[in-house]
């Protein structure tokens, strides 16, 4: 019997020896699942931030962006109504929020050429190149201004660049000009030829091929392109003066007499007629030799 009594005693005492460790195993657990709670919810939450912060900065961005595209747009407005101030002010704001604008720096160029700020012109064009160096006339606006601010090296590299992109006739005919102004006859015909086949109805192509032709004494192909020019232009009073000077160059004096005779009751500027008499009487005086 007493053993017996013992082996129940003890048997209880394991018993609750068990029951007491399920109850700690189970209040482990219950401390296990809250933590693992509060943690689900802590990451939750910073989710939760998190999107809320990156929707913020998004529309924020989308919002810049907007901003951005409308003052540009008022830029070209602007300067489409010759209100080169307004356009300048909404370029800057432009700049401000993107300083890497390459369209508004290139225009921003324009304006400044236009008030004749040719070394702003010059800093935005130059700006606007870094970042899109591919733009043939960006190229040609930055030779114009280095032209102005005397200095025609840069300008001509800076016309070849735009030639050696698109062979255009802007740029064509710009070093044609140019190469006239260094008195470099034989690149300047070269070019003029250029501009020509670019554009094959270019008054201004064939006025200048017809100058550089006059002065390197190729009278009759000269008489030809200035012929042209009035063929284009019927009232180009710069076109039929070259082609008086070039009929007198090659002794045509009737025809230049003429054309003269024709071009005074039209000419506006008192220097343009005091230029036209001194030709007639040039004319006579050649004819009487």
């Amino acid at each position: 019997m007493r053993e017996m009594e013992t082996f129940w005693n003890e048997a209880r005492k394991e018993l609750c020896s068990l029951s007491d460790c399920a109850m700690m195993k189970t209040r482990s657990n219950r401390k296990s699942n809250s933590l693992r709670s509060c943690k689900f919810f802590s990451i939750l939450i910073l989710c939760i931030f998190a999107l809320s912060c990156a929707s913020s900065q998004t529309k924020l961005a989308q919002k810049r962006v907007l901003e951005i595209q409308d003052q540009f747009e008022r830029a070209v407005v602007a300067m489409n109504y010759d209100l080169v101030d307004k356009a300048i002010e909404h370029l800057s704001h432009v700049l401000s929020l993107d300083p890497d604008h390459h369209p508004a720096l290139y225009l921003l160029g324009l304006a400044h050429t236009k008030k004749r700020n040719y070394e702003e012109a010059a800093s935005a064009f130059e700006k606007s190149l870094e970042l899109n160096p591919d733009n043939s006339e960006a190229h040609v606006r930055l030779g114009d201004v280095y032209r102005r601010l005397d200095l025609p090296d840069k300008a001509e590299e800076e016309y070849k660049k735009a030639y050696d992109i698109d062979k255009s006739y802007l740029a064509s005919f710009n070093l044609a000009m140019l190469y006239y102004e260094k008195r470099d006859l034989d690149l300047a015909l070269d070019y003029a030829q250029r501009s020509i086949r670019q554009d094959s109805r270019s008054v201004q192509a064939y006025n200048l091929q017809g100058v550089v032709l006059n002065e390197q004494g190729r009278y009759p192909e000269a008489i030809a392109s200035f012929r042209y020019v009035l063929a284009l232009e019927p009232n180009n009073i710069s076109g039929a003066m070259n082609l008086a000077v070039a009929y007198i160059n090659n002794k045509d004096f009737d025809k230049a007499h003429e054309l003269l005779q024709r071009i005074l009751p039209h000419a506006q500027d008192q220097g343009l007629k005091d230029r036209i008499n001194e030709y007639l009487e040039k004319i006579k005086r050649l004819k009487k030799r």
